[in-house]
């Protein structure tokens, strides 16, 4: 369930890329950044219980992901985690910091992405820091949340089934997202159609070791993704669901962005 909860402080990255872009008809696919800076809010939950919660914030410099453990989820598995990756015009990542903190223990590292060289410096900070390492990669790739965001913009109706290159533990690996079928899906007690898309991880992501399959619901119109479904072993099934969308102060945004890359 911890790594669940890990799972979806990144995986919810990919929804809010959508929000503003794929809101009407006949929205180019390429185009997956925001004409207004958004946060959405998410509940994720075991059953009826409520065991965590997700807030998401993205605008055209700087995706951001922050998870942590509530009610019952707080008490067996207190969790923080925060995924922060600053992107160029084009969506590929620049520089990410990622922070965890489990029962009082601390994770930290940071990775930058060189595309002139076609290297990625890496270092881990927290609990001790560590000699740093830069590793020769091909270009271009994506680190993970920044390839959900992506992977939110793609057409299904034209793109059956695609694969996304992504920087994944020291190599580069790839996403596959297939879409299944539409189907029926609920806003609260409203029921709406939505599509089902199906997204396999390597083995090997930071974000799913023990999730054995990974579901998304996404409007057939309006084009947000309302649930995320993933499954773990023995544990079952836990649902992320949509609660709430805000929509940011842009000036405000784009000031609190200009940190350094």
């Amino acid at each position: 369930m911890r790594n669940f909860l890990k799972f979806f402080a990144i995986y919810l990255g990919l929804i809010i890329g959508v929000l503003v872009l794929l809101k009407g008809e006949g929205v180019p696919n390429f185009l997956f950044f925001p004409l207004r800076s958004t946060e959405l809010f998410y509940g994720i939950y075991y059953g009826p219980f409520k065991i965590g919660e997700c807030k998401i914030r993205i605008t055209s410099k700087k995706y951001e992901a922050i998870v942590y453990s509530v009610g019952l989820g707080k008490i067996f598995f207190p969790f923080y985690a925060k995924w922060d990756t600053w992107v160029d015009k084009e969506g590929y990542p620049l520089k990410v910091l990622i922070y965890s903190r489990e029962r009082g223990k601390e994770r930290k590292k940071l990775i930058k992405f060189n595309k002139k060289q076609n290297t990625v410096f890496y270092q881990k900070l927290l609990p001790k820091k560590k000699k740093s390492e830069v590793i020769s990669i091909d270009f271009p790739v994506y680190d993970e949340l920044s390839s959900f965001i992506k992977a939110i913009s793609i057409d299904y109706y034209y793109v059956n089934k695609t694969a996304l290159p992504v920087y994944i533990k020291k190599s580069r690996d790839f996403i596959i997202l297939k879409a299944e079928r539409e189907t029926a899906c609920k806003i609260g007690k409203e029921e709406k159609k939505c599509i089902k898309v199906l997204i396999h991880l390597p083995e090997k992501s930071e974000l799913l070791k023990r999730t054995s399959q990974i579901e998304m619901k996404i409007l057939k119109r309006e084009k947000y993704p309302v649930e995320l479904k993933g499954k773990l072993p023995l544990l079952g099934h836990l649902v992320g669901k949509l609660q709430k969308i805000s929509y940011l102060d842009y000036a405000k945004v784009i000031s609190s962005s200009k940190e350094g890359i």
